[in-house]
């Protein structure tokens, strides 16, 4: 059955009150993983599960080890954000839509981790489950960090006000779709089927899973939101300082690499990079740290380089207006 038809269905066979009632219902059952308890494996079973063959065939101990590295890696997230914030109050940055930027890359942080920790293993489609509500408070919000990113990008660059203006609701009425997606994917379908790169032996698409990476919709929509960004960066290159170009391109290309490693391997996969020691979806967590601070010390030399242009005109108009009045004054 094809996603379209599959989403009809879902549409038909709609019901608010249970919808509500399974929200009720996942959200009294809300419970994390114990984290702390991994010092109090039975590592004895778990050496018996890897050496009765293929390692991979461990895929409850896979899986724990993956979410457990995507938990921890989603702190660098949080200190990225903090850190750029607070050189941005340090350096006195008036700019205020990267505060914004930055607070929801930090909020962000947090709401991965509760994705990657609420109802461990618990996608069940057909059913609103604990991990489905965590999915979308962390992918909207996924969705709201490429959203006020392309902005910050549309007003460093558009100075004037009507085009900053236009391209900014456009870019935001798309970032509402693509919600407004997430939220019909949630709560009507009650599952997020990987549409886009991900199919089983059936030729079926994955639940949500992240087992084996592989795109819902939602998250396709979100990376769409990002394509502006190529956009600008073309349009506008010539108006970035040579000086900054290396930075900048640098700084896109962290976030790109990024998406495309999350793209490639899932959640729960054990990967063969570095025979399974680099997970897919934390590299994703530390590349973005990466490209947040790499974008903090963008913003910063950008705004020095723009405060001591305004100084330099400011001398040269001055200098032009006493010249006047020497000259004025001599005729």
């Amino acid at each position: 059955m094809n996603p379209f038809s599959l989403a009809w269905e879902s549409i038909l066979h709609f019901s608010l009150a249970d919808t509500l009632a399974q929200i009720s219902e996942a959200l009294h059952n809300l419970h994390f993983i114990p984290w702390y308890s991994l010092s109090q494996l039975n590592w004895n079973d778990i050496i018996k599960l890897i050496s009765s063959g293929d390692a991979f065939a461990a895929t409850p101990f896979g899986e724990y080890c993956a979410q457990y590295a995507a938990v921890m890696t989603n702190w660098a997230y949080t200190m990225a954000a903090v850190v750029s914030i607070i050189i941005l109050l340090c350096k006195r940055n008036k700019k205020w839509f990267w505060y914004v930027f930055f607070a929801i890359v930090a909020v962000m942080s947090v709401t991965s981790v509760g994705m990657h920790t609420a109802d461990y293993g618990e996608f069940v489609p057909g059913t609103i489950t604990t991990k489905l509500l965590a999915s979308f408070v962390d992918m909207s919000f996924t969705e709201l960090m490429a959203w006020s990113g392309v902005l910050c990008f549309i007003f460093e660059f558009y100075t004037d006000k009507k085009a900053r203006n236009r391209f900014a609701w456009i870019v935001t009425a798309w970032s509402v779709f693509i919600l407004l997606m997430l939220a019909f994917e949630v709560f009507v379908q009650k599952n997020r089927p990987l549409w886009i790169g991900g199919r089983d032996a059936l030729g079926l698409p994955y639940d949500m899973g992240g087992d084996h990476g592989g795109l819902s919709f939602a998250e396709f929509g979100c990376f769409i939101t990002c394509l502006p960004l190529l956009f600008i960066l073309f349009t506008k290159f010539k108006t970035i300082p040579k000086k900054e170009r290396g930075l900048v391109i640098l700084l896109l290309s962290t976030f790109a690499l990024a998406f495309v490693i999350t793209s490639l391997w899932g959640d729960n996969e054990v990967n063969f990079l570095l025979q399974g020691n680099l997970q897919g979806h934390s590299l994703w967590h530390l590349l973005t740290a990466i490209g947040t601070m790499l974008a903090v010390i963008w913003v910063d030399n950008r705004t020095e380089n723009q405060n001591r242009q305004k100084e330099i005109d400011a001398a040269v108009e001055k200098a032009l207006a006493e010249k006047q009045k020497v000259n004025a004054g001599t005729v």
